[in-house]
């Protein structure tokens, strides 16, 4: 099969809609207090602590979980210090009387009522040998997959020359290919979005979900900076040293390509489901946070 043989849209316009949330929730400690070494764990416990029925949630009963969280985040200079532990570093994460720390979270429909109940019950919360004061959260509805005129300007590919991909917390990459225990570590496209194909398009590793991941390869290419700017990264968690990514990736659009297998609107629907959701395994202890821009021709 050629590459211009698959039709994005065909696969697109055939997945059932379904609601998707995208929180960002504002906290101040009003002690200090020494955090896990990665403060994914400090957002799963506070949610599960204000909400207990989101324990099943976050268990392995889900498969894909239908939460994605980010790590704890400090605005430092107006930019976000993701707190997690690089391996041989001696730093010890911690808060101070004061501090105003920031996480963000993605959840389908399935859950809304559990997390609503979690995010307004974080108020007063006292874990960590701290107290959590909620000082703001909004909470942004997105139906995916998202007819043309409802995609946001953020996410439009009109007048786009490039899609730049950031790896906000450490990415664990999804083998597109098979179930495996070996990770990927190479971020070409269809690594990083395996998981978004398939939960927007509700596939699985079948022979359409394979061929959305060729034809997603072929529309966004990697520059040639690219293992420059994704780095390799070991991680504390638990008492465990891992591996994973960040930095950031550069892809530019094949326009051609686009055209010719319209599949424009495929892709805007898989970066808004990454900026929502995630991307990669294991986001719902923090991994695969990201943030997505795409580059204007006149940038």
């Amino acid at each position: 099969m050629l590459v211009t043989d698959i039709i994005g849209s065909r696969l697109l316009y055939s997945a059932s809609p379904r609601t998707y949330y995208k929180a960002h929730i504002v906290l101040q400690v009003k002690g200090e207090a020494v955090l896990p070494p990665y403060t994914g764990k400090v957002v799963k416990t506070l949610l599960i602590s204000a909400e207990p029925g989101l324990e099943d949630v976050f268990s392995a009963n889900y498969n894909p979980k239908p939460i994605a969280i980010s790590t704890l985040a400090k605005r430092v200079n107006n930019k976000y210090l993701y707190l997690w532990k690089k391996s041989g570093s001696d730093v010890v994460l911690k808060v101070d009387p004061g501090d105003i720390v920031e996480f963000w979270t993605g959840f389908t429909e399935d859950i809304a009522s559990k997390m609503v109940e979690a995010l307004t019950g974080l108020d007063g919360l006292e874990l960590f040998n701290t107290k959590w004061s909620l000082l703001e959260y909004n909470i942004e509805s997105y139906k995916l997959p998202a007819k043309p005129e409802e995609v946001p300007l953020d996410y439009r590919l009109d007048d786009a020359v490039a899609v730049k991909v950031e790896f906000r917390t450490p990415a664990l990459l999804l083998d597109p290919y098979k179930k495996t225990i070996y990770k990927r570590f190479l971020p070409t496209p269809g690594n990083v979005f395996s998981y978004n194909i398939g939960d927007l398009l509700r596939l699985t590793r079948d022979k359409e979900y394979i061929e959305v991941v060729i034809l997603v390869n072929a529309l966004l290419n990697e520059t040639y900076t690219v293992l420059k700017t994704v780095k390799p990264v070991k991680y504390v968690y638990g008492k465990k040293s891992l591996p994973g990514i960040v930095g950031y990736a550069k892809y530019m659009i094949d326009w051609d390509l686009l055209v010719e297998t319209k599949a424009k609107h495929l892709l805007e629907n898989l970066l808004l489901h990454a900026s929502i959701m995630g991307i990669g395994t294991s986001r719902a202890n923090g991994f695969g946070h990201v943030t997505i821009k795409v580059i204007q021709s006149n940038e």
